[in-house]
């Protein structure tokens, strides 16, 4: 039994995918390519899948990816071979490896966030606001937790979970880049930075685009 990481796109609308369905399809689209996977054993046997990091609904990624185990003797070029043809649309096959990082040394993501507003001086106003509120580390947001057996939305503070944030405007767009933490204990998506940037704002954009470019590990080094 071997281990390999598979690594894809999840762009246009598969975005709109949430992680269950976008399990059943890897699970789907693996059961017709025809490979030779390791089930689990027990009552309710079914393929080892694992997505190291799910991604949130709404946000395309560059660089996903999902662990598999394969029966011995099955190599990388054969799965992405077989599996290429079978991925649904807007979920692009890139490559397939065996996994350098363990999923335990997730600890950023890095995203791009594109804001288009009405006018340029809209889109410099949203940006010099959000320069000040990550410097003085003041923004919060609330994100769904648990209180017991209850869910409950939490106050979240950002200011220790944003890193190498900047900002570009040309035109009437605002791009920004930014890498904000990721993993166990905390995981920040980047429409909560936007939201609560929003929420102190008097100008707000027209449309918003999220894009994951990859994972870090602790030294900002590419998660493999």
């Amino acid at each position: 039994m071997n281990s390999l990481r598979i690594w894809f796109k999840k762009v246009g609308r598969a975005k709109y995918i949430s992680h269950l369905d976008l399990m059943r399809s890897m699970t789907k689209a693996i059961k017709r390519s025809g490979l030779k996977v390791w089930y689990t054993e027990g009552f309710n046997p079914h393929a080892y899948i694992v997505f190291p990091l799910p991604l949130s609904l709404g946000i395309e990624s560059e660089s996903e990816c999902v662990d598999i185990r394969v029966e011995d003797g099955v190599t990388p070029w054969e799965v992405k071979e077989k599996l290429f043809d079978q991925m649904p649309e807007g979920l692009d096959l890139i490559s397939v490896d065996e996994p350098f990082c363990n999923a335990k040394e997730i600890k950023y993501g890095r995203y791009v966030v594109t804001l288009d507003f009405e006018k340029e001086t809209d889109a410099k106003i949203f940006a010099e606001l959000s320069e000040k509120l990550v410097e003085e580390k003041s923004l919060v947001c609330e994100k769904k937790g648990k209180k017991g057996h209850k869910k409950v939305m939490k106050e979240v503070p950002l200011g220790e979970h944003i890193f190498n944030f900047s900002t570009e405007v040309k035109e009437n767009t605002l791009i920004i880049s930014v890498d904000l933490s990721a993993g166990n204990p905390v995981n920040i998506a980047p429409n909560l930075l936007i939201g609560a940037i929003e929420k102190e704002s008097r100008v707000l954009p027209l449309y918003k685009k999220f894009e994951k470019k990859c994972l870090l590990t602790e030294n900002f080094e590419i998660f493999r």
